[in-house]
């Protein structure tokens, strides 16, 4: 790179920071952000503290992006074997760099803050670092700091999985998202999936883009790269508006408080700067995309992007000012103490009528129905019936993710125990029935835009007996045998993770036993035989169980069961009987066709179906 591209790309870089900054502080003082006039006798943080932690945390935020989009370039748009892999790999490191360092400055003045005491006075006393240690701010900036420290030696070790350090920065990206506004929206569970999928989506198409720019627009790969990274930005675009929308409806109470409101008026501005950014995207597309390998569009795609990332990091300053200004007081309390949220009398009825839109939910439901669609338009022929059973097991994953059964479900242990049956059974034999790997593998070659993708899950060996047998009797065991089950009722979180390993392990499960797609080693007809045997008797086990056996989270269902909704001990019942019938119909179907003349093709492993199976 000569010297004249090095100096347009600092300046387009240092553009970027101050047009973030400035936004920033125009935005602060206009949505109240920054209280200046100090109320006598009261202690006061000073304005350097004022002012400089929503700076530190612009600076964290654009840390983490830039991290986060060279990793995505790194580990996935970048082809395997292009040299710009390995620079964007040290430049991430460089980032996590100044992530630690900007998240250590942001916990100090976080601290400052909440004592408050001026940021020279309190390190004159450590011992307060540790007592400003105990609220959820600091520690989610603690746990931030933490995790891109470990980031940096990720970087430097050459055989660390690409998806491993993006992984770690992802997750890195959203503990202060836990303890913002959402924290205390009167919805708590959907402000708080909101603004996880907005901070991530948002991280990744920036960073993303900003990666694009630096190290790939004189690469031969460009239009590769490129080609990928429109896919992942439109999805992005798509996640952020959902998201966005989603988050608003929490925090606001009526949709005059968009434009009476100060926080409402800043919602608004970002609304405008997406409409700006969409109209980069569109611009993009039809002009850059499909013509990046020609000197003039190359060019083009330089002046864009330089200015799309300008925008999107005074957006970045924006979002900024926005988590410091005070949204709209609620007038309606924080909903039932237990749950976060309004919980309506129970009836069989609601469990259809009423309706959780979780943004986060409804994005990862959005990916697989997308992609099937797409995939099966690839080919010139597609059995419905496949197509059918794929679309039915993830609207059940719907109804019981966030329709009224995820309401109920945390509430109620019947309703709990449908959706995990759902998710570890019925589900899945659904969703494997819709031969997703034999789609994916006659839909993609190795020229295709992502490579062969089916080649590489069936690449995968997590198929061994053992894990099997781990991924079909573990999770039910600890969670009605541990302390597992209060964990996960707590929260919304600790509530998704649970339907999620449920879900994964359900699908590992059934791939194998299902006998539609292929698999990286051979099951014979006995062995898928005995799997739906192992998982019939843990389904009858647990439902035995709970019938007989005492009651479970007694004291979390007794506060938290909404009206109308059988007794403890009824529900109990009702939810050892879910366990025993629910999973009886599609493991029958499988067994049926288990055993059906002509049915028996899961042997074959991965190599044969990759010569001969299309």
């Amino acid at each position: 790179m000569g010297s004249g591209a090095v100096l347009r790309v600092w300046a387009c870089a240092a553009g970027a920071v101050l047009a973030g900054v400035v936004v920033l502080v125009v935005a602060l003082r206009f949505g109240g952000g920054i209280v200046e006039t100090e109320i006598a006798g009261l202690p006061s943080a000073g304005p350097f503290t004022d002012w400089g932690l929503p700076v530190a945390r612009f600076c964290v935020n654009l840390c983490a992006v830039g991290c986060l989009g060279t990793l995505l370039a790194a580990a996935v748009l970048a082809p395997a074997t292009s040299p710009e892999s390995a620079g964007c790999t040290r430049a991430a490191g460089w980032w996590a760099l100044g992530w630690a360092a900007s998240a250590a400055m942001s916990y100090l003045l976080t601290v400052s803050s909440i004592i408050p005491m001026p940021l020279a006075d309190l390190l004159a006393f450590r011992e307060l670092l540790s007592f400003g240690a105990s609220s959820p701010q600091a520690q989610a900036m603690l746990l931030v700091l933490a995790l891109a420290t470990v980031l940096v030696p990720l970087t430097l070790l050459p055989r660390v999985p690409g998806w491993v350090r993006l992984a770690t920065a992802a997750f890195a990206i959203l503990p202060p998202s836990y303890v913002g506004h959402a924290a205390s929206s009167g919805d708590h569970d959907l402000a708080v999936s909101a603004l996880l999928s907005h901070v991530l989506a948002v991280s990744i198409w920036v960073g993303g883009l900003a990666a694009v720019l630096v190290h790939f627009r004189r690469s031969g790969d460009l239009a590769l790269v490129l080609a990928r990274f429109s896919t992942i930005a439109l999805c992005c675009f798509a996640a952020v508006a959902v998201s966005g929308l989603a988050g608003a409806w929490a925090r606001l109470n009526t949709p005059a408080d968009l434009y009476q409101s100060r926080y409402g008026q800043l919602l608004l501005a970002k609304v405008a700067v997406l409409a700006v950014l969409g109209w980069f995207g569109w611009t993009h597309r039809r002009r850059t995309v499909a013509r990046a390998q020609e000197r003039s569009v190359r060019h083009t795609f330089a002046r864009l992007a330089a200015g799309e990332v300008v925008v999107m990091t005074a957006a970045m300053g924006l979002a900024a000012a926005l988590s410091r200004t005070p949204p709209p007081v609620s007038a309606g309390g924080h909903g039932d103490q237990a749950l976060g949220y309004d919980l309506a009398p129970f009836t069989l009825g609601a469990l259809f009528t009423e309706v959780r839109p979780d943004p986060a939910v409804l994005l990862l439901l959005a990916l697989p129905a997308i992609g099937y669609l797409l995939g099966v338009r690839r080919l010139a022929s597609w059995p419905t019936s496949r197509t059918l059973a794929w679309y039915a097991g993830l609207a059940l994953i719907a109804f019981v993710l966030v329709g009224g059964a995820d309401g109920y479900a945390r509430a109620m242990p019947s309703v709990q125990a449908v959706q995990h049956v759902v998710l570890s059974v019925v589900a899945p034999v659904l969703l494997c029935l819709g031969a997703p790997v034999t789609l994916v593998s006659r839909a993609t070659t190795a020229t295709s835009q992502y490579g062969n993708v089916g080649e590489r899950l069936l690449a995968w060996r997590g198929t061994h007996p053992a894990l099997l047998l781990a991924a079909c009797t573990l999770p039910g065991l600890l969670l009605y045998g541990t302390a597992w089950l209060p964990w996960s009722l707590s929260a919304h979180g600790p509530h998704l993770l649970t339907g999620l390993l449920f879900l994964l392990t359900g699908l590992l499960t059934f791939w194998v036993a299902a006998g539609v797609d292929p698999l990286p080693r051979p099951f014979p007809p006995a062995a898928r035989g005995w799997l739906l045997a192992v998982v019939t008797v843990v389904q009858l086990a647990l439902g035995a169980a709970l019938l007989l056996g005492p009651p479970v989270a007694a004291g979390w269902y007794v506060v938290a069961a909404p009206a109308g909704a059988p007794g403890l001990l009824d529900g109990q019942r009702l939810a050892g009987a879910v366990f025993v019938l629910l999973p009886l119909p599609p493991i029958a179907l499988l067994a049926v066709r288990l055993w059906r003349p002509g049915r028996n093709t899961a042997g074959r492993v991965a190599g044969r179906y990759t010569v001969a199976g299309r």
